[in-house]
């Protein structure tokens, strides 16, 4: 597991509402102010880039293969829902719910859903005891949480699946490649230099290297999180969304 650093996101700067750490994770009242600054910017989806739009419906499309007509699915994390609304608006037989934790992220499509079908706060307690799905996915949101936050969140789903059929899917645009050849591993102590040098140039204050932002995995790292949040009958593969390839693992 490696760290990831980013100075900005949707063409915003982070130094634009708030003050960069890169030692402090990303938090709550982060993406809070975040949301705040990204939504007096934009005032609808065909603002943002098309490129990134399309990436998002490439993955919808993909947790549409994976669903059935009729089929209760629940997003978790779902921020400000493209995916969501793509899904939506392609299969109305399905009953899909969303949920964040920050309030503002869903205003573009929380007049989409029914009141009972959004969800906002912490996994669990957020979600109604008696309610059970036949898909929970997670697209693009372990990547903030270090391995015992996300197994935790993972054990969380668990008992929210169909008992003969429920299954969670994990989705990822980056997933660490072992390396195989040696050119790769190469390519890798050349990497890790690169970031030691990153790491000393920011704590001699000398160059920053932005704000804190999550975690990159490998596969293996995604399958010993998995069994451990104790899933079994475990699948995963790969998915090309415009520029970039998305890992993704599932089990029930």
């Amino acid at each position: 597991m490696h760290r990831l650093y980013q100075t900005e996101w949707q063409d915003i700067q982070f130094t634009d509402f708030t003050k960069l750490s890169s030692r402090e994770l990303a938090g709550a009242e982060f993406y809070r102010e975040f949301y705040e600054e990204f939504f007096k910017r934009y005032q609808n989806f065909g603002q943002l880039s098309a490129s990134w739009i399309q990436e998002k419906e490439c993955c919808a499309k993909f947790v549409l293969t994976k669903s059935q007509t009729g089929s209760r699915i629940l997003s978790i994390g779902c921020g400000i829902g493209v995916m969501e609304h793509y899904i939506h608006a392609q299969n109305r037989q399905l009953d899909l719910f969303i949920h964040d934790l920050v309030p503002t992220a869903m205003r573009w499509i929380e007049k989409e859903f029914a009141a009972d079908h959004k969800f906002l706060g912490w996994i669990p307690s957020c979600l109604p005891d008696d309610i059970r799905f036949d898909l929970i996915y997670l697209c693009l949101v372990d990547y903030a949480l270090d391995d015992d936050a996300l197994v935790g969140l993972l054990a969380a789903i668990r008992p929210f699946l169909k008992n003969d059929s429920g299954r969670c899917l994990l989705i990822s645009p980056d997933c660490q490649k072992t390396p195989a050849t040696l050119k790769e591993k190469t390519v890798l102590i050349m990497q890790e230099l690169k970031t030691l040098v990153a790491m000393a140039l920011d704590v001699l204050g000398l160059r920053s290297r932005g704000q804190f932002w999550g975690w990159i995995r490998t596969k293996n790292e995604y399958q010993m999180l998995t069994r451990r949040a104790g899933y079994r009958d475990i699948e995963e593969g790969f998915f090309d969304a415009g520029k970039h390839t998305y890992y993704w693992i599932s089990g029930r």
